[in-house]
């Protein structure tokens, strides 16, 4: 490892081996200098080059809880980065400019985020947290710079979930684990949805962790459709009486697939999949279990941990980790390169593999030996856009 320093009056680094002349982000120097610095950094160095210096973009609005210890996916990232010999600096987009960035690096010997101004990262991470934040001009007219530089940049956007569906669909080896999905335009689409599969799941399209959720299932009483949702059960005489709803939010229909049960509970897979040397390979399996009213397998839902050991000879791993291998390579030609992405995949009685949604900013898993070889992809993966991976 190479030290390397800064000094936060001048809001500057540099190095203190006057034999050496190193380079430091995308087409930045590392100057000599013996200034007094505020603190030090141990940074890989490969022919010349010190880093990687990766940019994690984040809202604005996400900055006062990182200060204050709370943003703990990013403070893991960093944390790995420094391990791996790297730098994160945590910026939002407004805080980028023309060849620098201000932001926050954390500093392990001062415990604490400092802030620091740095040239242009080798490579950008994206973990803003809002679909409008991502339309707005800034974030936009950035985007366009970092493609006129060549900076590495993922994952662009939030997914939608009919966004999803029509990209995946038009492959033929991904069609058979698609359950059948339409995007709601009249309430005509649910009522041929019903007569064809009997339940369905009506998803907010660009909603996420299982909010607005509801199933709706062809009842036993003439003419009765049952309505379930989080809170509970009810019964609609007309599935008219959803127009409501409807009209406030733009929602999916999904079949409901008949999905494995582990003691009577349907259960589904949470995967996290990260890209490494042309391939998307799984960094971890999660199992999710449905509350009692079956309707939802988030946690924040009242769904439950599972150790992916009960369920694993139920799963064929090896269609498993191709299936997400062709999910990868569809949505980075669609998006523009995605890094990484986790996915919820169900698990039918007889087997087969459902690709029910992929997401672009995982959340952070509860299993931490998951959540940790994640952070160790991603950071093996700043390396190889960067330049740095192994040779």
């Amino acid at each position: 490892m190479t030290i390397i320093y800064y000094n936060q009056d001048r809001g500057a680094w540099f190095h203190q081996d006057r034999s050496r002349a190193y380079s430091f982000g995308c087409n930045g120097l590392l100057p000599f200098s013996d200034d007094t610095p505020s603190f030090s950094l141990p940074v890989k160095e490969k022919n010349g080059k010190i880093g990687p210096l990766v940019g994690i973009m984040v809202s604005e609005s996400s900055i006062p809880a990182l200060l204050n210890r709370k943003k703990r996916y990013i403070e893991l990232i960093a944390h790995c980065l420094q391990e791996a010999g790297g730098i994160g600096v945590v910026c939002p987009v407004s805080a980028i400019g023309e060849h620098a960035i201000r932001g926050y690096v954390f500093v392990p010997a001062l415990d604490r985020w400092v802030p620091v101004t740095a040239p242009l990262p080798d490579v950008f991470y994206n973990r803003i947290k809002s679909r409008r934040e991502e339309k707005s001009t800034v974030f936009q007219q950035t985007v366009a710079r970092f493609e006129n530089l060549r900076i590495p940049f993922f994952n662009r956007t939030f997914f939608t979930k009919w966004e999803i569906y029509e990209t995946l669909v038009k492959n033929e080896r991904l069609r058979a684990h698609l359950p059948h999905t339409v995007p709601v335009q009249h309430i005509d689409d649910i009522r041929n949805m019903l007569k064809t599969y009997g339940s369905v799941y009506m998803k907010p399209n660009d909603g996420a962790k299982g909010k607005g959720i509801f199933r709706l299932t062809v009842s036993l009483l003439p003419n009765t459709i049952l309505y379930e949702h989080i809170n509970g059960k009810k019964t609609l005489a007309s599935l008219d009486e959803l127009a409501p709803l409807l009209a406030a939010t733009r929602y999916i229909a999904q079949q409901a697939i008949d999905a494995d049960t582990w003691n009577g509970q349907r259960y589904d897979l949470r995967v996290l999949v990260h890209y490494k040397h042309g391939r998307y390979i799984i960094s971890g399996i999660g199992v999710r279990l449905a509350q009692t009213q079956q309707l939802t397998t988030h946690v924040l839902n009242g769904g439950t941990i599972l150790p992916y050991s009960e369920v694993r000879e139920r799963v064929d791993e090896k269609e498993l980790h191709s299936l997400l291998d062709a999910c990868g390579k569809e949505i980075s030609d669609r998006f523009g390169f995605v890094g990484e992405f986790s996915a919820d995949i169900g698990v039918s009685k007889d087997g087969t593999l459902y690709v029910y949604e992929l997401n672009a900013k995982p959340m952070i898993f509860d299993e931490p030996d998951i959540q940790q070889n994640g952070a160790k992809q991603l950071i093996s993966l700043f390396a190889e856009l960067a330049g740095f991976a192994p040779s």
